[in-house]
């Protein structure tokens, strides 16, 4: 899963495929993938400064 989260651009088009079905357009379910799969690579990445920052 980690190396998932660190590919956004992957794990939207995972994602583009069952949100695809759930929402019955495409271009929507494009677009939600890729905000979902950038707002989890951030959040990822903030977790883990925030891991490094604290001794």
């Amino acid at each position: 899963m980690k190396q998932l989260i660190t590919r956004p651009f992957l794990l939207s088009i995972l994602l583009s495929i069952p949100l695809w079905i759930v929402f019955d357009n495409f271009i929507v379910a494009v677009s939600v993938a890729l905000i979902t799969a950038f707002l989890l690579s951030m959040c990822h990445t903030l977790y883990l400064m925030n891991k490094k920052k604290r001794p």
